[in-house]
């Protein structure tokens, strides 16, 4: 049996957006300091057009990081039941939103986010509250076949 490994299909921005939701409303997140010292957390993320949003707490170490290395990636395992197990990886860079209260109040009431923004962070005016965009340079959806799925920015 010979097995053909190396294979890309281009997928569009939604079916990224689909595969991540279908993982769940959450997801890894890698980030590293400015030495390269890594770090995992998790986020709920939410979408918009090629960009990944989360919010974190400005004492956290995900926000220190990317403070000095903004770059990040993504890792959502998929494994569901009735479907082959598999995983969505992406790539981007962070812009922090957290110095203007606008920005904030902005991407708030936009409600990105899968999840109740009051029930957990209390209002936009919140002292910890820091919303991240990162907008991904490239997305890499592997499953059993050995077949990759690849959006590029």
């Amino acid at each position: 049996m010979v097995v053909q490994t190396g294979i890309l299909i281009a997928m569009q921005w939604s079916e990224v957006v689909d595969f991540a939701q279908r993982a769940g409303w959450t997801t890894f997140i890698g980030t590293a300091d400015a030495q390269g010292a890594p770090h995992v957390a998790i986020v709920a993320p939410g979408f918009t057009d090629g960009t990944v949003w989360f919010a974190t707490r400005a004492s956290s170490r995900k926000y220190r990081n990317l403070r000095e290395n903004p770059r990040v990636a993504f890792h959502w395992p998929i494994d569901k039941p009735n479907e082959a197990p598999g995983e969505l990886a992406a790539w981007g860079d962070a812009t922090i939103l957290h110095d203007s209260r606008d920005a904030r109040e902005r991407v708030w009431n936009a409600q990105i986010l899968p999840y109740d923004l009051g029930g957990f962070w209390g209002s936009p005016d919140n002292p910890d509250l820091v919303f991240v965009e990162a907008p991904l340079r490239r997305a890499l959806l592997r499953g059993p076949d050995l077949v990759a799925r690849v959006w590029n920015a």
